[in-house]
């Protein structure tokens, strides 16, 4: 599984969609998904919330974990096959430890609220997108891919390949 974090939220008035994009922390790959603009609203509340309690539903899933003696203990978002993303919260009471589905806008509000960690399992991530590396940036896996094409690319190309008579011999 792999640490990811919020980086972005965005609406589309037009579309009625909001998209949450998600990156690793070395910022190397970023998870985009939509999302009901109502699910999002709440997700951003509870980004702006500052400490203060600010939407119900929250707080009564936190109420009932103290009531409980249960704890959050990590979010992961995975491929739900057919519909895209999808999430479990992790939830310990006792010594037992249980993954309960949640809608992701809702379940990554409940790990910023609980302060415990995102991750995406790598069937999540193959909808994950490399982001382009900056000029001073050391590369990372995404690099690392791109060098090897081009090192593939390198192998095969011939002079030939770059003559104005090339695709014209056959003519």
């Amino acid at each position: 599984m792999t640490l990811m974090r919020i980086r972005e939220i965005t609406s589309c008035r037009n579309h009625g969609r909001t998209t949450i994009v998600l990156e690793d922390p070395a910022q190397e790959l970023t998870l985009t998904f939509y999302a009901d603009p109502e699910e999002a609203r709440r997700l951003t509340r509870e980004i702006a919330r500052s400490g203060c309690a600010c939407h119900p539903i929250y707080d009564f899933v936190q109420s009932l974990l103290l009531a409980l003696d249960a704890d959050v203990t990590r979010v992961v978002l995975e491929d739900v096959k057919g519909q895209g993303i999808g999430s479990r919260v992790y939830v310990r009471s006792g010594g037992d430890e249980l993954g309960v589905p949640c809608y992701p806008p809702d379940a990554l509000a409940l790990a910023l609220r609980a302060k415990v960690p995102i991750y995406a399992t790598a069937d999540a991530l193959t909808h994950a997108q490399c982001v382009a590396p900056s000029a001073d940036a050391g590369g990372g896996p995404c690099v690392a891919d791109e060098r090897r094409e081009v090192t593939r690319w390198l192998e095969r190309v011939q002079p030939t390949d770059f003559s104005s008579r090339a695709g014209r011999e056959g003519s």
